[in-house]
């Protein structure tokens, strides 16, 4: 309930103010306290469903059974750490790639296709 309230400004706590004071003239103190009790009604009635179905005692087996399935160090992991780390390291040879001088293409690829190629390019000899 909260949360509601928080994600208002002033300015439209200001705005809701005066549109009730509007809406409701003196009847809103009636009104407010009416309104509290409806809240309060859905909140014991939220806390019953809960305690009968026992939901909140099943997410803590859940929970208790993930800490216990899950070792320490996994948990302790940091794995946006690590994937940093190994994204550096694979820039860093991309990098040195980058940077050693490449050998002049033959035309050649290593296929019969690209073999008769390169000897079809080659100058005839002289006689």
């Amino acid at each position: 309930m909260l949360a509601f309230i928080f994600n208002f400004g002033t300015l439209e706590i200001v705005l809701v103010g005066v549109v009730a004071v509007l809406v409701f003239g003196r009847n809103l103190p009636t009104v407010a306290v009416q309104a509290a009790g409806v809240v309060a009604k859905m909140r014991r009635s939220l806390a019953d469903l809960r305690r009968q179905t026992g939901i909140d005692e099943e997410l803590r087996n859940v929970r208790r059974t993930i800490n216990t399935a899950v070792p320490d160090e996994v948990r302790r992991m940091d794995v946006r750490e690590i994937v940093r780390r190994q994204v550096e390291d694979a820039e860093r040879k991309a990098g040195d790639k980058e940077d050693e001088p490449v050998a002049e293409d033959s035309g050649a690829t290593g296929t019969p296709e690209g073999e008769a190629q390169a000897a079809s390019e080659e100058p005839p000899p002289t006689r």
